[in-house]
């Protein structure tokens, strides 16, 4: 019995370590790296299927996005990319009303904005 809740409670602190790991991601350059150009590539495919009138599809792509740019730290956090993700919001908020053209172009302005910030951090 006491061996069960020994192992159960080692389970669950190395289970706690690993995703705690995953949180603090983007701490370093190539976490923030990685979650900017996972932020670029979820965008993409919510204006992708925007354009191709998949509402559910642009939604699941646009929480996504949000959520790889929350792990995105320190200077990369710029102005830029903070006005790129209030379009992002407003290309959700289109295509949670249906309209999907109209979130396609609004997120096509956030893809050209997240190319621009990223060009200009080479």
């Amino acid at each position: 019995m006491k061996m069960s809740k020994i192992s159960t409670v080692i389970s669950s602190a190395l289970l706690a370590l690993a995703v705690s790991g995953n949180v603090f991601a983007a701490e370093n350059a190539e976490g923030v790296q990685e979650h900017f150009g996972l932020t670029q590539e979820k965008t993409k495919e919510a204006q992708a299927a925007a354009a191709a009138g998949k509402k559910d599809e642009c939604l699941v792509a646009i929480k996504a996005a949000k959520q790889h740019y929350k792990e995105i730290t320190g200077n990369a956090a710029s102005k830029a990319l903070q006005d790129a993700i209030k379009t992002l919001k407003v290309g959700q908020e289109e295509c949670e009303k249906g309209d999907t053209t109209k979130a396609a172009a609004t997120l096509s302005q956030v893809v050209s904005a997240l190319d621009s910030i990223k060009a200009s951090v080479k």
